[in-house]
């Protein structure tokens, strides 16, 4: 790559990012931010739309194995396949799994959003190798404090306009952030999970690629009601 840095209008595009599948579906999944990122990945990403079709957004990353040939199951989509499929009343076998993650997972006119709460990618939750490429941000610090409230404010915004009936955030270490969204909003605690009062459902899991989440995505799609 070139490691120009990224001008304002593109950093902007950066940013209006919100994730992978359908606005109007009736489930969403919150996460903190990919993973990833370096600049290959980010210039690709100016070719996105604000809500990227996971198969179409992949291929323009150049990330085919998910969704194309043996379709190898990935870990993170594996728990949200899981708990489409049960809701689906559908067994949740290897190959079913395989197939609803590329056939329909954060598809443009499937059931599901795939929402994060920040917009670039990095490569772990504390870096931040951007200096060069997004002077924009003096570091990762700067980057959060700057973007991560207008973050929420739109998503607010976004639950408001498209009324999901379930959204299921993953992480327990991003909890906070998650409840940011939900300020008028009491949980109650159902180990390992806190769970909204009210509407939508907002269900805040361990992530889906931890040992506590084993054999639990059944449990959760039990909760909501379609």
């Amino acid at each position: 790559m070139n490691n120009k840095h990224f001008t304002d209008s593109e950093v902007e595009h950066l940013l209006n990012f919100l994730g992978y599948g359908n606005l109007s579906a009736p489930v969403w999944f919150l996460g903190m931010e990919e993973a990833g990122g370096g600049e290959e990945n980010l210039r690709n990403r100016l070719s996105f739309e604000k809500a990227e079709d996971l198969y179409s957004g992949h291929r323009k990353l150049g990330i085919t194995k998910h969704h194309e040939g043996d379709r190898l199951i990935q870990p993170t989509w594996r728990g949200m396949c899981v708990i489409m499929l049960t809701l689906m009343r559908q067994k949740a076998t290897r190959d079913e799994i395989r197939n609803y993650q590329a056939e329909h997972l954060g598809r443009h006119c499937d059931d599901t959003f795939l929402l994060e709460l920040m917009p670039i990618p990095k490569a772990s939750i504390n870096s931040w190798s951007y200096g060069g490429l997004l002077p924009q941000f003096e570091s990762r610090e700067d980057y959060y404090s700057q973007i991560l409230p207008r973050r929420i404010q739109s998503i607010q915004e976004l639950i408001i306009k498209h009324s999901p009936r379930a959204i299921i955030g993953y992480g327990k270490s991003f909890w906070g952030f998650y409840r940011e969204l939900f300020k008028e909003t009491t949980f109650r605690k159902a180990y390992p999970y806190q769970i909204s009062e009210g509407n939508p459902l907002v269900i805040l899991t361990h992530h889906f690629t931890s040992k506590t989440m084993n054999g639990r995505f059944t449990e959760i799609a039990e909760m909501i009601d379609l």
